[in-house]
């Protein structure tokens, strides 16, 4: 046992539960610290002890930062990697390490933001992780937080999924990679659009939890409403979920809607989504901040235009010939569900939004032109195979002798 654990041993069962909970918040920082002590010893990161490929992180989450370790372990499986998934749900920070040591491995790749990275380190138990380190972070606003700077610290490399967030990195203590997502066309190619109900269908979809006021529903429905008013033949679904954990929020968005516009708010099978998509004419994002806009990026695959914000993550892939980006100005960061606090982010042009759908409905062959493009561009920028160029060369090194069985 080592002396760390002696005492965290003792002191459990000679200190009462109240004095225990009293002192917590004073002994948090201290076993912070003592992860982040564990994490910047040596720790192999030339990889010179080999191993596997193992990727740590929240596979079985329905968040952003979980859909991309997902991702990741996919798109090595599709190019004859064997990987090994470490799911990181429930990890929280300790004085010791939890379960048998791990063997060494060639890349440990770390999907998680750094509160979460910290507590695996802890968990897992940083001091016993040895090989190169990598850490794949999601932020949404033009500057990542400090601590998140420092942090970069505990391992050897961040990687973030587009030149914005690499920006918001700047200043980190570990160099900073872009690596976008990969996505796979063949998930798309047989999605069946849902029915149509309109002659000209939208649709912009959003999650409570990212914040109401990033993803700008609001605006997204005054757009429409401003091309078309309540014109019938025409239809926008607002699809949402997490809404009762925020309703009144989620009251609101439906009070501003009029006939036209539909909100619906649940947790519908990922196939049921993608068909909504599919079934629309366009989506809709006049999103105020995207690390990168994977939701965007699958409406590209599944040959569907967007109108969208022209600024943050999204201005990688998405450019005139597969969308129409609105121009937008710079606003201070509101917030009502607390989520997002200072910087600014963008508030997009809702006139020439509502312009915007107002051309696209009228031509048809444009859609189908940006359609056939948008699919084109996730071909080219988005394959297992481009997000495979993007990594370093040591990654790719080891991902090639896993795949010949050395």
């Amino acid at each position: 046992m080592s002396l760390v654990g002696g005492l965290r041993r003792s002191w459990r069962g000679l200190a009462p539960e109240s004095l225990r909970r009293a002192v917590q918040p004073f002994l948090s920082p201290l076993l912070e610290a003592h992860v982040r002590r564990q994490a910047r010893r040596p720790h192999g990161a030339g990889g010179e002890a080999g191993g596997p490929l193992r990727i740590v992180g929240y596979f079985s989450g329905s968040h952003g930062i979980a859909a991309s370790a997902r991702l990741a372990a996919r798109a090595f499986t599709a190019l004859g990697v064997p990987v090994e998934q470490i799911d990181a749900a429930g990890a929280a920070l300790t004085w010791e390490a939890k379960g048998p040591a791990p063997t060494p491995a060639s890349a440990w790749i770390f999907h998680l933001n750094p509160p979460e990275l910290l507590a695996a380190l802890g968990q897992m138990g940083a001091a016993r992780l040895v090989g190169p380190r990598y850490g794949y972070w999601a932020w949404e606003l033009p500057k990542a937080p400090p601590l998140w700077l420092k942090d970069a610290g505990l391992i050897d490399e961040v990687w973030v999924p587009s030149r914005y967030v690499a920006q918001a990195m700047s200043g980190a203590q570990a160099p900073v990679r872009v690596v976008p997502h990969p996505l796979f066309l063949e998930d798309y190619d047989s999605v069946r659009p849902a029915p149509r109900q309109a002659e000209f269908q939208a649709v912009s979809l959003f999650d409570f939890n990212s914040s109401a006021a990033r993803k700008n529903p609001h605006g997204a429905l005054a757009a429409f409403a401003r091309a078309f008013g309540e014109d019938g033949s025409a239809r926008l679904v607002i699809k949402t979920q997490n809404g009762a954990r925020f309703p009144h929020a989620l009251n609101a968005l439906r009070a501003a809607a009029p006939a036209n516009v539909e909100v619906i708010d649940g947790v519908w099978p990922y196939e049921a989504v993608k068909s909504l998509i599919a079934g629309s004419d366009v989506l809709i994002s006049l999103h105020r901040a995207e690390g990168f806009g994977l939701t965007l990026a699958e409406a590209l695959a599944l040959g569907t235009p967007a109108v969208a914000t022209g600024w943050s993550g999204v201005t990688d892939f998405l450019d005139d010939e597969v969308a129409v980006l609105i121009s937008a100005g710079r606003t201070p960061v509101e917030d009502p569900q607390g989520i997002y606090a200072g910087q600014s982010w963008a508030e997009p042009d809702v006139d020439q939004a509502a312009g915007a759908l107002r051309a696209l409905r009228a031509e048809p062959e444009r859609r189908a032109r940006m359609a056939a493009a948008g699919r084109r561009r996730v071909a080219e920028r988005l394959s297992p195979q481009a997000w495979f160029t993007t990594l370093p060369d040591a990654v790719k090194a080891a991902a090639m002798r896993a795949a010949q069985g050395r």
